[in-house]
């Protein structure tokens, strides 16, 4: 089966137009060197972090050194409390970074068996209402309600997040399941009695986990900006933990006074992760394809 079978977009479809004549000169730009560049940031980044010394507290304020700019002693500068902002973006990588993929993980688990048997049947056909009823709603409202009522915490913003994202894996499933069971090794399945289970995970997903771990790969870049959103908003992880979104947020006035760095620095960081996992995903996607075309 070839990816093109199945939609592998959050949205469910394929980009079209100017946007997808520039997703394929982006695919094909891409290179065992940029992948490897890109999953060393996504590990790189937490693992700093936890390894390695950090030359300041990035939990510790300074009063005498507040709104330095860059220089020997502060590689980033501090903010307008005094923490260093080299220390607390590598120190929010740790942070922010697991999140997302913890709740990428959750919506997965949670999303693809429900799409798997929502194929047919009032049941699943009443819980794809449902679906199309949720994603009409704001996503950034949901996220935000959902930490409020659970209280709030990196426990809280997986959930919220896993809660947000299920939906792309229910839809991306069931059309992977829709697309899969006239085919002939599904009829053949069925023909000797294998149970709906074993059919849905060894035959229909099995033939379609390339676009899921594609769409897992765009969904863990979604969720890092959906939690910078909502630490920007002030709701989530409660400080002093530095989060991406927190110290953007933090910074936004220093930034109306000129002084970048305290905004630019973690801005610069959290797009370099989104960006590695683009590139992660469009990789994967090529070595599915090609493994594909082979058969």
């Amino acid at each position: 089966m070839s990816l093109k079978e199945v939609p592998s977009t959050s949205s469910g479809r394929w980009p079209s137009g100017w946007a997808n004549r520039a997703r394929v000169r982006a695919r094909g730009r891409s290179s065992p060197t940029l992948t490897a560049v890109a999953v060393a940031v996504i590990i790189g980044l937490p693992l700093a972090a936890l390894v390695l010394p950090l030359p300041h507290d990035p939990l510790r304020p300074d009063p005498n050194s507040i709104g330095i700019a860059p220089n020997l002693n502060h590689w980033f500068g501090t903010d307008e409390n005094g923490m260093d902002v080299f220390a607390r973006t590598l120190e929010a990588a740790q942070l922010d970074l697991p999140i997302a993929l913890a709740a990428t993980a959750l919506s997965l688990l949670v999303g693809v068996p429900l799409g798997l048997f929502a194929t047919s049947g009032r049941a699943g056909e009443a819980l794809m209402r449902i679906i199309d009823a949720f994603a009409a709603l704001p996503i950034i409202v949901i996220a935000v309600v959902s930490i409020q009522l659970m209280g709030g915490g990196a426990t809280d913003v997986v959930l919220a997040i896993a809660i947000v994202a299920a939906p792309r894996f229910v839809r991306l499933s069931r059309a992977a399941a829709v697309s899969l069971r006239s085919s002939r090794y599904v009829e053949a399945a069925v023909a000797t009695g294998c149970s709906p289970v074993r059919i849905a995970f060894n035959h229909v997903l099995r033939n379609a986990y390339g676009v899921v771990l594609v769409q897992a790969t765009l969904t863990a870049a979604s969720a890092l900006g959906a939690i910078a959103a909502l630490n920007f908003l002030g709701v989530g992880v409660r400080p002093p933990q530095p989060t991406w979104g927190a110290m953007i947020s933090d910074g936004f006035s220093m930034l109306i006074r000129g002084e970048w760095w305290a905004a630019a620095f973690p801005t610069a960081a959290m797009l370099l992760v989104i960006g590695s996992l683009n590139v992660i995903a469009g990789a994967i996607e090529n070595r599915i394809e090609r493994v594909e075309r082979a058969r």
